[in-house]
C-alpha cells in the first residue's frame, strides 16, 4: 500500500506492490494526514484488499484492527470516504459485500466506481459539502460505475 498526498484533500491509495511502502510506514503516513485535521476523500487503486489470493497475516491484521480501533473517531471525523477505481463491473458488484464491512472496520463508506474521472467527480462532490460523509447503510453499497 502507497500513500501520495500530493493532491490534498484527494489521497491517492494504491495497492500496487511496486508502489508499496512498509506498514508501519503506511500507518505513519495515515497518522499524518488525520493529524492534518481537515477533512479528506481517499482514492484507491489497484490490487483490492479483498483480492481472493490475498491471504493476510494474522499478526498483521490485529495490527490493523488494533490501529484502526485506536484512531477510530479521527478516521470518521476526516476521512470523507474511500472511493476504490473499479473498471470491471463483475469486480465492483463483488464488492458489494466487502463494502459494508469495509465502513464497519474503518468507520468510513466505501464508494465503488469504474473509472478514475469518477472517483474524481465523486471526491470532489464529498469535499463540497464539509458537513456530508458519503452517503451511509445502503446507499453506501451503490455501484457508481454503471
Amino acid at each position: 500500500m502507497f500513500l501520495n498526498v500530493a493532491e490534498f484533500p484527494i489521497v491517492r491509495l494504491s495497492y500496487d506492490q511496486e508502489a508499496a511502502q512498509t506498514e508501519d510506514d503506511a500507518f505513519a503516513a495515515f497518522e499524518s494526514l488525520l493529524d492534518r485535521e481537515t477533512p479528506f476523500v481517499i482514492i484507491g487503486q489497484g490490487a483490492a484488499a479483498d483480492d481472493a489470493d490475498h491471504e493476510d497475516d494474522p499478526a498483521q491484521r490485529k495490527k490493523m484492527a488494533l490501529w484502526s480501533k485506536k484512531n477510530r473517531q479521527r478516521l470518521s471525523t476526516f476521512v470523507k470516504a474511500m472511493v476504490y477505481v473499479e473498471p470491471s463491473a463483475t469486480k465492483r458488484l463483488a464488492m458489494k459485500a466487502f463494502q459494508v464491512v469495509s465502513e464497519k472496520f474503518w468507520g468510513y463508506p466505501m464508494l465503488v466506481v469504474a473509472s478514475d474521472a469518477e472517483a474524481l467527480d465523486k471526491a470532489r462532490e464529498l469535499l463540497r459539502c464539509p458537513s456530508d460523509k458519503a452517503s451511509t447503510g445502503t446507499a453506501a453499497v451503490q455501484d457508481y460505475g454503471t
